[in-house]
């Protein structure tokens, strides 16, 4: 459960950050935070409480929460770290971005 503060935290931290970059009003962003900590403790009460039942919907919920995560890294992360790169370092991005889906 430390290592899970540990990467919880600069996480949450960072999130708050990107949403005050984007415009949004600090007290705005501390209520979308915690709604985001109130689904995510959600989340978790469910899968607690439905036990093996959680083993049969993992397979179906992985890969579909697998191609959220690619489609956000496609969409919105790589043109951000594309902007500005010189074609070698954009080349090392895509690569590195297919490694991580593979």
């Amino acid at each position: 459960s430390l290592t899970i503060l540990l990467h919880e935290v600069p996480h949450e931290i960072g999130d708050f950050a990107i949403l005050i970059q984007s415009g949004v009003p600090r007290n705005k962003a501390i209520a979308l935070q915690a709604l985001t900590a109130v689904g995510a403790l959600t989340g978790c009460v469910v899968s607690l409480l439905l036990g093996g039942a959680t083993e049969a919907a993992a397979s179906l919920t992985l890969p579909f929460t697998a191609g959220g995560f690619i489609y956000i890294a496609t969409v919105s992360v790589i043109p951000e770290l594309l902007e500005g790169a010189t074609f070698k370092q954009s080349v090392m991005e895509v690569i590195a971005l297919l490694m991580g889906v593979a």
